[in-house]
């Protein structure tokens, strides 16, 4: 359980360097058409809803994409910045808890087994 401090933080963070991209309520760049190519050919970023795939992923990862961002092809994905200059560990902790959140106790519980396979 994430105590109150760290999700007031998450959210904060979250507000501040995710939302324009990922969405105010984590439904994504694109809601209407989410993990679909735009007019460009790329996708945009993605929900950290249920409609994404966010939760398939360990902890261990989700810092990583944080602080060192993107890792897809520029030309079939937008590129998401890193922000290892920008947030502290703290933050980078708090704003994945915030995330989680948005999740179901059934993806958290997959998520969670795929942070322990790490």
């Amino acid at each position: 359980m994430v105590n109150f401090e760290t999700y007031i933080m998450g959210q904060q963070v979250y507000a501040n360097h995710c939302a324009e991209c990922h969405g105010e309520n984590g439904q994504g760049q694109f809601p209407d058409a989410p993990m679909q190519p735009d007019s460009t050919g790329r996708i945009g970023a993605p929900p950290h809803t249920s409609n994404g795939h966010t939760w398939h992923h360990g902890d261990g990862l989700l810092v990583r994409y944080v602080l060192e961002g993107g890792m897809g092809d520029p030309n079939r994905f937008y590129p998401m910045p890193a922000f290892g200059n920008v947030l502290s560990e703290e933050e980078v902790t708090a704003v994945i808890a915030y995330i989680k959140a948005f999740w179901s106790p059934e993806e958290l519980a997959v998520q969670r087994e795929r942070t322990l396979a790490e």
